[in-house]
């Protein structure tokens, strides 16, 4: 399985977040990380409507984290960013043009793969990736 560049993207900036304990603005971030800032600004905008990160208006403003970093799982941000978990072409809404279905065993070992996967990024925390 591999996750798209979002996810990692995602992970720095809450990384960043977290070792400068203060707002930083989209700007900022995107410059210190060397990411373009649209997509710093669509990733911080899905963290912030789930509540991984805060927003903060004004002169003084930026982003900041919502929670301490040992209350953030790495695959709850995980499942925030990525779109899709289909592994292979069953596991996708409405495609159902294998030959092989319904007996082919192969969609419920990539849905077993794909849970254990997530299993292991929800066992680790922000705090506990931080270098």
């Amino acid at each position: 399985m591999r996750l798209n560049q979002a996810s990692d993207f995602a992970l720095r900036i809450l990384m960043l977040l977290a070792r400068e304990k203060q707002p930083l603005t989209v700007e900022v971030i995107a410059e210190k990380l060397n990411l373009a800032k649209s997509h710093t600004m669509k990733i911080v905008a899905k963290l912030v409507k789930v509540e991984i990160l805060l927003s903060h208006r004004g002169r003084h403003g930026g982003i900041s984290l919502a929670l301490p970093p040992e209350d953030i799982h790495v695959g709850e941000v995980v499942r925030v960013i990525e779109q899709d978990f289909a592994m292979v072409e069953c596991m996708q809404a409405g495609k159902q043009t294998c030959l092989f279905l319904p007996q082919c065993k192969l969609k419920g070992l990539m849905h077993e793969a794909r849970s254990a996967f997530l299993t292991v990024l929800d066992k680790q925390t922000l705090a506990a990736i931080m270098p």
